[in-house]
């Protein structure tokens, strides 16, 4: 099976920064990088709900994660090579709901795929957060996305302030790794008004967060129903 490297490639950034307290008064742009994105994680990991779009991969193996998250739960999808499953985290609970071409791509037995769409349905299936499939599918990267941590792991060890601009009419500035190269380049941008929320995070070689609807009222994402769910082991003793 294929490791859905770009899925996962936030998680093998190394290294976070701080920084001492900055002159109250101060505007974020007139703040020294490492302290913008010491606010930047600060008030992401305070919003109570937000929404992100991840796009990345080779062209000819491209990823796509679409997420809802409120509070420490989410519900979204990944696709990968046509390929997509439904993925929904509710307290400690963990479902996917992949369909056909996702089974396909991970299991790489067409047949076996067949069977195991077919017996789950529109049911979905329980996982356990170690089951090898997050990790081969690149699922436990996206679940990390309800954790408000993660993202200290994918920030530089040397940052820079970069140019201004604006990301869907949102007014941002950039802060950058000047260290690496442009392709491998991570690139934090963050709002200049309002709370300082990343607004798009790249994190290098192709694989880029763009982060929307901070705050948003939304419904409380909870377990499926019992009688719309069957646990992965049954999945996978049936042939």
């Amino acid at each position: 099976m294929r490791a859905a490297v770009a899925a996962t490639a936030m998680l093998l950034l190394a290294g976070c920064a701080h920084d001492a307290a900055a002159p109250a008064g101060k505007g974020l742009t007139d703040l020294p990088a490492p302290t913008v994105v010491e606010r930047s994680l600060a008030a992401f990991k305070s919003a109570p709900s937000y929404r992100v779009e991840v796009h990345g991969g080779e062209a000819s193996n491209p990823l796509s994660i679409k997420l809802d998250v409120v509070g420490a739960d989410l519900h979204g999808s990944l696709t990968r090579d046509g390929g997509t499953t439904e993925i929904l985290k509710a307290g400690t609970n963990f479902y996917i709901r992949p369909d056909e071409t996702f089974w396909a791509i991970e299991l790489e037995k067409p047949e076996q795929a067949h069977a195991y769409a077919t017996f789950a349905g529109a049911r979905w299936i329980k996982v356990e957060r170690g089951d090898p499939l997050l990790k081969t599918a690149g699922l436990d990267g996206a679940f990390l996305f309800a954790d408000r941590t993660f993202l200290n792991s994918a920030v530089p060890r040397q940052m820079a302030l970069g140019d201004a601009k604006d990301i869907g009419g949102v007014p941002t500035i950039t802060v950058l790794d000047p260290s690496t190269t442009e392709n491998a380049r991570t690139k934090i941008s963050v709002a200049t008004n309002g709370e300082p929320y990343p607004v798009r995070w790249d994190f290098g070689l192709g694989t880029v967060a763009d982060f929307t609807a901070y705050g948003t009222p939304s419904d409380p994402i909870v377990d499926p129903a019992p009688q719309t769910t069957v646990d992965m082991k049954t999945v996978l003793d049936h042939t």
